[in-house]
């Protein structure tokens, strides 16, 4: 299956690496490198391949889909198996140290849900903070009609989401420092005066989808580490995945 060309202007293979190297594409292309050679390692199970791929078709046409992409079979089946050989590649590599990792997260998994109001002017943000402590106003109506930030489309409410991304790091203090419902006084960020209520707060635990999610950044990280390598001409350490395990 060749793949279909808008017009007649093909690309040479100068040109298509002037391309790649303009719109910054070798890191990606460098981990996809190396995620197919974890796939090539894995030997997923022709098996477990078909019955993925009934399930992926139940709802659209096999042949129409892979002549839009220009696909072969080997390319589907790629695209199919890849996400769950490196699921196993994963977890047989990093998977002994996922309690140890779970624990030196130090609480920055557990998911939180808040609500936000960002205003300029720190008079207002007093104001408002002294309106929604008399119940004058809800925190909604005044996100949504105040807020100077993206959050005023979601009337202020934020998450749920790991409470160790938030941004700025003092976000994390003050949330902690905070019951459920309870809002903090307006306080500068930057350019900002921020309102804070904590809504929800719920630590983590080591279940499989933790189990997941923390394997999944160590996997990140690995290849993201490779791609480094690669991009400065440094040999790699030969990747290894015991099919016995």
């Amino acid at each position: 299956m060749k793949m279909k060309m808008p017009c007649q202007d093909y690309l040479t293979l100068d040109e298509t690496e002037k391309l790649i190297n303009r719109l910054e594409l070798w890191p990606k292309l460098l981990r996809r490198q190396q995620e197919e050679r974890i796939v090539g390692l894995v030997g997923i199970e022709q098996e477990w391949i078909d019955a993925e791929k009934d399930k992926f078709f139940a709802d659209k046409d096999e042949m129409e889909y892979m002549n839009a992409r220009s696909w072969e079979k080997q390319d589907l089946e790629l695209h199919i198996s890849l996400p769950e050989a490196l699921f196993r590649f994963a977890k047989q590599r990093f998977g002994p140290g996922v309690e140890e990792t779970f624990l030196a997260s130090k609480g920055s998994k557990d998911q939180v849900i808040y609500s936000l109001l960002r205003v300029r002017d720190r008079g207002l943000a007093r104001e408002l903070w002294i309106r929604l402590e008399e119940g004058e106003i809800t925190f909604a109506e005044a996100a949504q009609r105040f807020s100077e930030g993206a959050e005023s489309h979601r009337k202020g409410v934020l998450g749920p989401m790991p409470i160790g991304l938030l941004q700025p790091p003092e976000m994390v203090a003050w949330l902690r420092a905070l019951k459920p419902g309870e809002l903090m006084a307006p306080r500068p960020i930057g350019e900002w005066h921020v309102l804070l209520r904590l809504e929800q707060l719920s630590p983590a635990k080591l279940d499989e989808d933790m189990r997941k999610v923390l394997l999944k950044e160590k996997l990140d990280n690995f290849l993201s580490q490779r791609v480094e390598l690669l991009l400065s001409g440094k040999n790699l350490e030969p990747l290894h995945y015991d099919q016995d395990s």
